[in-house]
């Protein structure tokens, strides 16, 4: 078999793989059969109970400059998401990440931890929270995108969805914000191309956010880019 391994922190192997492709959980993203390949996302619960994602995908690929006959998806998230990790952005931690190439299909995996103690923004902004506590989120939000933008990275679906919000802390509460939905980023070449459809695609669809918190957003996160550009 030809097999294209992408390694992580624990070298990729057969058998490995073939433990991880036999695994079935719940399907927590159904299934989408696309013209781009197979890919879905099941839940899995590890003998230690820990909760793991495992997203499986068939002939699923992404295309660009450097990669124009395409790459498996997967491993291009995984770049994604070890790119973001060094620049000490909250993402997944990876348990298991490899594609393999059989003699009719690609298969990928990527198994990732739960982000325990972590919920969407859209549910944030569903519960209760105090006006420090919101301030300090949004900062949090622009300091990360911010951090990401800078060093050229564009996230390509920054939806509310794929915004996480974790409160620690009881007397002084403290928002720790991580991303995911990695599979369509990008490096470019400046801050500006990172940011610009980001930035344009958050202000479109962040609701459930108020207007009032996208201003006081918009305006730390100009502060964080130093430059005047994001309007």
């Amino acid at each position: 078999m030809n097999t294209q391994w992408f390694r992580h922190d624990n070298a990729a192997s057969e058998g490995s793989f073939d433990k991880w492709w036999d695994t079935y959980g719940e399907w927590f993203d159904s299934q989408d059969q696309l013209l781009s390949g197979e890919s879905g996302i099941q839940r899995l619960h590890a003998p230690d109970g820990q909760v793991l994602y495992s997203k499986r995908q068939i002939n699923h690929f992404h295309r660009d400059l450097v990669h124009p006959f395409g790459e498996p998806t997967i491993l291009h998230e995984m770049k994604a998401l070890q790119a973001l990790a060094q620049l000490g952005i909250r993402v997944p931690k990876v348990v298991f990440s490899a594609a393999r190439k059989t003699e009719t299909e690609w298969q990928a995996l990527l198994i990732t931890e739960s982000l325990d103690g972590f919920i969407s923004l859209e549910e944030w902004y569903a519960r209760p929270a105090s006006a420090d506590l919101r301030q300090q989120m949004i900062q949090q939000l622009a300091n990360t995108i911010g951090r990401m933008h800078r060093a050229g990275w564009e996230h390509g679906r920054l939806y509310p969805k794929n915004i996480f919000v974790k409160v620690t802390g009881e007397r002084e509460q403290k928002a720790e914000i991580a991303l995911l939905g990695l599979a369509k980023s990008c490096h470019r070449l400046t801050a500006y191309s990172a940011s610009k459809h980001d930035y344009e695609q958050f202000k479109e669809h962040r609701k459930p956010m108020p207007d009032e918190d996208w201003k006081a957003f918009a305006a730390a996160y100009r502060d964080v880019m130093e430059s005047d550009y994001v309007r």
